[in-house]
């Protein structure tokens, strides 16, 4: 039995969600997207580039296709640079009513059947006021979808999201992950708080997420550290730099060294705007030593990407791969936050093969049932990851 090993990454922003499937060098890039047939039409291409440390030069990575009616997304059809020519690779379908998000989905392209394949949706529920109420999650099998996790929001009378409770769904929905949301005097999202469900109850070690503004209003600085009764321990920090107008220049990435108790940088974006304030660059950097190295480089044209200065965060890369003499599936990703994840395996028939929750980097899953076929990966934390693997 051999298991294939499959790279995800992820860079994570408010409309913008990166994932690189290190195994094929693809980045997808993940939007709304709506179906209106009368409206106007406009075309954007974005362009992305990978920094290839040997050659010291910058080479095709992806490309994103995407056709908007009257500014919302219609269609994104994600192609990569593979074989010195664009190949299609995924597509992204959101549905709307009266410009409420019914369903968001995910396709796959199969080249050797050259057909669009199914894989996964979410679906959108409102509450009387027309704000989200649930988002329900569901992956493809044998072409029937099945649940996997639904988000449950609740709201103040003033319209401000307070609470959003993430249930996973295995033989039945269960409590997995809360957020707590607090506002100040002039409804600025002050602090989150994201607690874990203890088999009976919320646990007590809390994930505290403080946002500080500049006098602007504008997002200065955002810090992540979790609490223990009295006790508060650093790990990470966000800081965000404007230039003319407001536009947001630099985004760097700090964490917590307890040893030394001082803050490291790890990560920065630099930015660059046209006049009108739409982002056209994102330059991402890693830190090594003293020294920034280049990562990505994406070209927008320009055309609705404005990009706010609050959430663009993390990066998660994960790994599957077979041990204890093909008994034991390996899941191995980036936790350097030691954030606690829900891991589950499912088959293309939408069962749980296992699943553990961990806060360590890697977590081994039974493999005893791996048959050759496609099986899912979820990663189920302050964010849903989720990936496919094969055995051959």
């Amino acid at each position: 039995m051999e298991l294939a090993k499959t790279y995800t990454k992820q860079i994570k922003c408010i409309i913008l969600n990166f994932n690189v499937m290190r195994s094929i060098f693809i980045l997808l890039l993940g939007l709304f997207i709506s179906f209106n047939i009368t409206a106007q039409v406009v075309i954007d291409t974005t362009y992305s580039n990978e920094w290839n440390g040997k050659t010291q030069q910058w080479e095709n990575f992806d490309r994103i296709i995407t056709t908007y009616n009257n500014g919302l997304i219609n269609s994104e059809l994600v192609q990569v640079w593979h074989n010195n020519q664009w190949i299609d690779y995924n597509m992204k379908v959101v549905y709307y009513n009266n410009g409420l998000i019914l369903e968001e989905l995910e396709k796959y392209w199969i080249p050797a059947e050259n057909i669009w394949e199914d894989n996964y949706r979410k679906l959108y529920s409102y509450n009387n006021n027309g704000q989200v109420s649930q988002i329900t999650h569901q992956n493809i099998f044998n072409g029937k979808y099945i649940n996997t996790s639904r988000e449950i929001m609740k709201y103040s009378p003033e319209g401000l999201l307070i609470e959003k409770v993430v249930e996973k769904y295995e033989e039945a929905w269960s409590n997995f992950m809360r957020y707590q949301y607090y506002y100040n005097a002039h409804e600025l999202l002050m602090e989150e708080e994201l607690t874990y469900w203890d088999k009976e109850d919320w646990d007590r070690t809390k994930t505290i997420i403080s946002n500080i503004y500049n006098s602007k209003g504008n997002l200065a600085e955002k810090k992540k550290a979790r609490k223990t009764g009295s006790r508060t321990t650093n790990l990470l920090k966000e800081e965000y730099f404007y230039g003319i107008n407001d536009r947001l220049e630099e985004h760097t990435i700090s964490v917590w060294n307890g040893p030394k108790k001082l803050w490291t940088q790890t990560n920065r974006a630099l930015f660059e705007n046209n006049l009108n304030g739409y982002v056209i660059s994102r330059l991402s950097q890693g830190k090594k030593k003293s020294f920034w190295e280049n990562y990505l480089f994406t070209e927008y044209s320009g055309y609705k990407e404005f990009i706010p200065g609050k959430d663009y965060a993390d990066d998660m890369t994960f790994a599957v791969y077979a041990a204890n003499f093909g008994n034991e599936a390996i899941v191995e990703f980036t936790n350097p936050y030691n954030e606690i994840y829900h891991v589950s395996i499912i088959n293309e028939n939408g069962r749980v093969i296992d699943s553990a929750t961990t806060d360590e980097e890697y977590v081994a899953l039974n493999g005893s049932h791996l048959i050759k076929g496609t099986y899912f990966v979820e990663l189920q934390g302050s964010n849903l990851y989720s990936g496919k693997f094969s055995i051959e």
